[in-house]
């Protein structure tokens, strides 16, 4: 009797499986790859649709004071931004982690004319604005919005839905857009 093509037949076998095994891996991580593609497109979709909404808030002219407590708040966009859980993060008027060690740092890039965002696995991307976009972070007083001190740019952390609310305001002679968050949910 000849054994010998009994010990082919499994050998074939478990090649089969292996290939099988890598090909298989190969279209997770292809399928992966292009699931971050898309949430990166995401991130670029809702940030064009932001500057263009921006855009006719900077273009309508008057900016609040924010150093005249009587000034009254009148040029504002409140916008919902459903960024996606790949986002690692999304800095207005900054770049958070301009060393890439993954330590985010408040700070200004640019004068604040500027987005950085990055999604997981893939490499930070800039949209570089002209100078009627200087954004500010701002902060509550107890009565209305100002300039965070030290100046600095505003950054979300991680991906979900958040409300931000635009504001074009003036302190000192220049313009600026104050962001900030009133309720942030589902982050």
């Amino acid at each position: 009797m000849d054994n010998r093509g009994a010990t082919f037949i499994p050998m074939r076998a478990l090649i089969s499986i292996i290939m099988v095994g890598i090909i298989v891996a190969l279209a997770f991580i292809g399928l992966q790859h292009a699931m971050k593609i898309q949430a990166e497109k995401q991130v670029k979709r809702e940030c064009d649709e932001l500057v263009s909404y921006l855009s006719t808030l900077v273009s309508g002219g008057y900016a609040r004071d924010v150093d005249n407590p009587l000034d009254i708040q009148m040029h504002t966009r409140s916008i919902e931004l459903k960024l996606p859980d790949d986002l690692v993060y999304i800095g207005f008027g900054i770049d958070p982690d301009e060393d890439n060690d993954g330590i985010l740092r408040s700070g200004l890039t640019a004068n604040g004319s500027c987005i950085f965002y990055k999604i997981e696995g893939l490499s930070k991307k800039v949209i570089w604005l002209d100078e009627d976009f200087k954004f500010r972070e701002g902060y509550f007083d107890g009565n209305r919005w100002l300039i965070k001190n030290p100046q600095q740019g505003y950054i979300i952390d991680g991906g979900g839905d958040y409300i931000l609310t635009f504001e074009f305001v003036k302190k000192a002679g220049m313009t600026y857009i104050l962001v900030h968050s009133e309720d942030i949910y589902n982050p």
